[in-house]
């Protein structure tokens, strides 16, 4: 935003976050370990307790190729017990487990699932034209005008789960370091609680004076429909649409009067003959 106007041309999106995650984790290990297809909410912890980002991939995937069951990367979740009411936990080296303990084991799942933030292209997102989330926002700071790109690089803020990622901001800094120009300072901020940033802000904006010059309220929008939304946020299109060409409408139904076929009326037949009868008669 500049000066409370959103550059529309500059907002990209990344089609990759917390539920794409935890469904490509569902997928894995329902195909190398236990069929947890229906378990939404546990394979959501399991993503929240084991992941992380890895600073070095290749080297990661090397030590867990080289080493599959012991290595430094691999981690054992205890899955919950809901007979007893409890909960998934991570597996200490002093933890006793019991019979009826279910082990799920994490090996290079833990850092290939958090690695789709900046290699979408893995599960084949390339073809959707969606870029690693460092390009992405390099990209958005290029479309900015070149008198103000520095100081946005200088005030990047991480909000949302997936940034509790250990070694999250390490990685973007190195990744985004490497696309930046080099008179340009890049600055990452961190906030407390990135869950709940977005709220947090989206009740601050609420309580402004001018907040309802903003909003479609539930008449106007039970009355017109999404042309009230339209009529409100009228510059919500990029500079692309906007300028792309609008085709000519097709008619339906009856045709236009400067498209129908011209038949000579009446009075324009009679005239015709009657000139076609004096000239004869001259002859």
């Amino acid at each position: 935003m500049i000066n409370g106007n959103i550059v529309w041309n500059a907002v990209k999106r990344l089609d990759v976050g917390g539920k794409l995650l935890t469904n490509q984790l569902k997928e894995l290990v329902s195909f190398r370990q236990w069929n947890m297809m229906d378990e939404t909410y546990i394979m959501n912890d399991v993503k929240e307790s084991c992941c992380y980002v890895s600073q070095n991939f290749k080297h990661d995937l090397e030590t867990c190729r080289i080493n599959p069951k012991s290595n430094p990367v691999v981690q054992e979740y205890v899955l919950p017990d809901l007979t007893s009411n409890k909960k998934g936990r991570i597996r200490q080296s002093d933890d006793i487990l019991v019979e009826a303990d279910q082990i799920l084991v994490m090996n290079n799942e833990r850092f290939c699932v958090p690695e789709l933030l900046f290699r979408p292209d893995d599960i084949g997102m390339s073809s959707l034209d969606q870029s690693g989330l460092p390009a992405t926002i390099a990209l958005s700071i290029l479309l900015l005008p070149s008198d103000l790109q520095g100081m946005f690089w200088a005030n990047i803020g991480l909000i949302g789960g997936c940034t509790k990622f250990p070694g999250f901001r390490a990685r973007l800094m190195s990744e985004l370091r490497s696309l930046a120009p080099t008179d340009c300072e890049v600055v990452i901020y961190e906030c407390d609680e990135p869950i709940t940033e977005a709220y947090r802000a989206a009740v601050t904006f609420a309580g402004m004076p001018g907040f309802t010059n903003y909003t479609v309220t539930r008449a106007e929008y039970a009355e017109s429909g999404s042309s009230a939304s339209r009529r409100r946020f009228h510059d919500w299109k990029s500079r692309e649409t906007e300028e792309k060409p609008k085709e000519p409408a097709k008619l339906k139904g009856k045709q236009r009067e400067d498209d129908r076929p011209q038949v000579p009326t009446k009075a324009s037949r009679m005239r015709t003959k009657a000139n076609y009868t004096s000239t004869t008669r001259k002859r």
